[in-house]
């Protein structure tokens, strides 16, 4: 499942590859795009799957997919897989849309949808790096303290800056220290001692939300089993 973010960028690249959306929110990189369309005169086909599915439902993303249906320069083509899916819409929002719909119903079970990242590692032999995906991480944070997602949040921020940083050709991604996600949690009041740190440290391990493992000099490292978009994706529902 593509993010908000992921389908701005998308459309960005196909007006000009060379071209980086705005770091920031979604209305932000919205505007950013409207900006970089008016520049180029070219007409774009979007062409989107589940416009209903649960990563596009949080508040304020229709709104932007809606503005983005509206652009003149936009040809916009979705597809809803759920029977409440018009009650994501208010008149305002439909109008903005101005769909056209077509009832494509077909009932037919979904026996091709494959989870590709873990079938990949499943054919080399190696262990499923993600378990319940960036909506399950979500929903895991969402039930635990705030310390535990400010923690989560630390933690993935450090893992982003190490990918931009360094590359491992044995496709694991980067650790950072344990001392010094440690000492920085303390410094933003995360938690006041190791033994509170290490409780929360459980909470991740035990969701699989992260790895550890130690380093030849035998360095504990910290690390998070997700590919560098869906950290992202998780990070902006975290914040």
């Amino acid at each position: 499942m593509s993010s908000l973010r992921d389908i701005l960028s998308v459309i960005a690249g196909a007006v000009d590859p060379k071209h980086k959306l705005a770091a920031g929110g979604p209305s932000v990189m919205m505007e950013n795009l409207k900006s970089l369309l008016s520049a180029h005169d070219i007409t774009i086909t979007v062409i989107l799957n589940s416009i209903d599915a649960a990563p596009l439902r949080r508040p304020g993303f229709q709104p932007i997919l809606a503005q983005l249906a509206a652009h003149p320069q936009i040809q916009f083509i979705c597809s809803a897989d759920t029977p409440d899916f018009t009650l994501l819409w208010d008149s305002s929002l439909r109008s903005s849309f101005s769909f056209a719909f077509h009832n494509c119903t077909t009932f037919s079970p979904f026996t091709a949808e494959l989870e590709v990242v873990d079938d990949v590692h499943e054919l080399l032999g190696r262990k499923a790096r993600r378990v319940g995906g960036k909506e399950g991480v979500t929903y895991v944070l969402r039930s635990l303290t705030e310390n535990a997602r400010n923690l989560y949040r630390l933690l993935a921020g450090e893992v982003l800056v190490a990918m931009d940083d360094e590359t491992d050709s044995s496709g694991e991604n980067p650790g950072v220290e344990y001392r010094m996600i440690y000492n920085k949690a303390v410094e933003e009041f995360i938690c006041s001692s190791e033994m509170a740190f290490r409780t929360l440290l459980k909470e991740f391990h035990d969701h699989q939300m992260i790895t550890s493992r130690k380093d030849v000099l035998g360095t504990e490292l910290l690390s998070v089993p997700f590919q560098k978009e869906e950290l992202e994706g998780i990070l902006e529902d975290i914040v």
